[in-house]
């Protein structure tokens, strides 16, 4: 997936980050992470979802991770303040990778979370090292990947021996119609979505051993009816706040997700295992 792609689906999220925190900030001047997650959990389920990982993933003060796909940093924070451990997240957009550093600072997390900016399916250029973490995480951020060896390849060199690894992400629960794969593509920025099976195929060759795959769907879809209809309760007070293109875009790209998994073709799973 090209990041003008990837950039097009996330346009309006920066925008929208800075315009309801400082309706934050106005109300509290010192913010920590807590104060923001209503901001920066771009998974499902919010914290506890990162908190199931890290339950998973056995995460404690003495843990290095790697949260792949970090977006703005929210889950990187998270596990960091929560768990003490140290985190670094990998972000392809720089324009996210760049309110996840401030958003650091915001919330006295510098030391803990480090943020770089780059392509996980090309880690020559950056500063990791292989097997240097005890755990990798990845919330919802593989759909947009299509090489998924090369992708499975790093994702298995910087973990060390019987490190653990935890995703969620997109699965095709059977045949995809046209009309699904052009949704994915266009609105969800996903041009590609594997099976179950191709799934676990393809992490078994990257050497990924003793793998779960807990399908979400009935979990999921629920969460996403009522995120769309808590929006859409919420129009008019968005429209004051934002323009009307960004509103109608948020309201378009959530009734897509949801008009995908109550088809039935598209799920959600939770994918967890060891090197």
């Amino acid at each position: 997936m090209s990041s003008p792609a990837i950039a097009s689906m996330y346009r309006y999220r920066v925008q929208r980050f800075w315009k309801e925190f400082d309706l934050i900030k106005q109300k509290q001047a010192n913010l920590t992470v807590p104060d923001l997650t209503s901001l920066d959990q771009y998974h499902y389920l919010g914290t506890s979802a990162v908190d199931h990982a890290a339950k998973i993933l056995n995460i404690s003060d003495c843990s290095q991770v790697l949260d792949i796909g970090s977006g703005i940093g929210g889950t990187s924070r998270y596990l960091a303040w929560k768990y003490g451990c140290q985190v670094t997240g990998v972000e392809l957009q720089e324009q996210l990778h760049q309110v996840g550093m401030k958003a650091n600072e915001i919330t006295q997390m510098t030391e803990q979370v480090q943020l770089m900016q780059g392509d996980f399916t090309d880690i020559s250029n950056l500063p990791i090292s292989d097997h240097s973490f005890d755990s990798w995480v990845s919330m919802n951020v593989f759909l947009h990947i299509c090489d998924r060896t090369t992708l499975f390849q790093n994702c298995a060199r910087v973990l060390k021996p019987e490190g653990r690894f935890y995703i969620e992400d997109y699965y095709a629960a059977q045949d995809l119609p046209e009309s699904d794969r052009q949704a994915l593509a266009e609105i969800i920025a996903c041009p590609y979505l594997p099976s179950r099976e191709q799934y676990l195929e393809d992490l078994e060759k990257a050497g990924f051993q003793n793998i779960e795959f807990v399908d979400m769907s009935a979990l999921w879809q629920p969460w996403l009816q009522e995120r769309y209809e808590k929006f859409e309760a919420k129009r008019e007070y968005y429209l004051a706040l934002f323009d009307v293109d960004m509103v109608n875009s948020y309201s378009h790209f959530y009734q897509t997700v949801v008009n995908l998994f109550s088809s039935g073709n598209v799920s959600g799973a939770r994918i967890y295992g060891t090197n």
